[in-house]
């Protein structure tokens, strides 16, 4: 397996937020070992799903992203429900006074001080899927609101990019122009949200 020298899978590029950290790539790994193993591979899935967990749960978090996929993968690892629980309120602490999350913290470039539905709605979509947090809990209907109140006249939620562009500009066809990548990525996490919050 990739990485398997290591205790966790490694990011191969620098893309915030989502292609800048571990915690989000070993999610993805771990995710997808689950759900397509072959019974013949479970053996070694555990074994290094255990190896995984034990850095999941000494390894902190550095931002909103982390946080985000740390709490899933921490789920999906089998963590004691007290790491999990521990990863949840870590999360949930960082929601701002407007209901939303934003993806950096205080501290770090002014850009991303603020909330924002990509950080928002990845935000409730763990705290729902790995931590349990009821959908009528009322910091879940407070991020609720602000995603409501930023949702644009076309549907879509438009987030200011960071990653530096290092490929000619491509035109997806999704709103938001250079932005258009990461307010595609935001606009479906804001979606999940929502629609979790509609099936209760």
């Amino acid at each position: 397996m990739r990485h398997k020298d290591q205790d966790h899978w490694q990011n191969t590029s620098n893309r915030p937020p989502s292609e800048a950290g571990p915690f989000t790539t070993t999610y993805v790994a771990l995710y997808s070992l689950n759900s397509f193993g072959t019974p013949q591979q479970q053996e070694r899935i555990a074994a290094r799903t255990e190896q995984v967990r034990g850095w999941l749960t000494k390894s902190p978090a550095k931002d909103n992203e982390d946080r985000v996929f740390r709490l899933l993968a921490l789920k999906t690892a089998g963590a004691a429900d007290s790491d999990v629980a521990a990863a949840t309120n870590e999360l949930l602490a960082k929601q701002r006074e407007d209901g939303g999350w934003a993806q950096l913290d205080s501290g770090e470039p002014a850009l991303a001080l603020e909330s924002d539905a990509y950080a928002t709605g990845s935000a409730l979509v763990a705290l729902h899927e790995a931590g349990n947090l009821a959908t009528i809990d009322p910091a879940y209907q407070k991020g609720l609101a602000y995603l409501l109140k930023g949702q644009l006249g076309d549907g879509s939620w438009h987030v200011v990019s960071r990653s530096k562009p290092f490929q000619p500009y491509y035109e997806s066809g999704f709103p938001h122009g250079k932005d258009q990548f990461i307010s595609c990525a935001a606009s479906a996490w804001a979606t999940w949200a929502l629609v979790l919050a509609v099936e209760n």
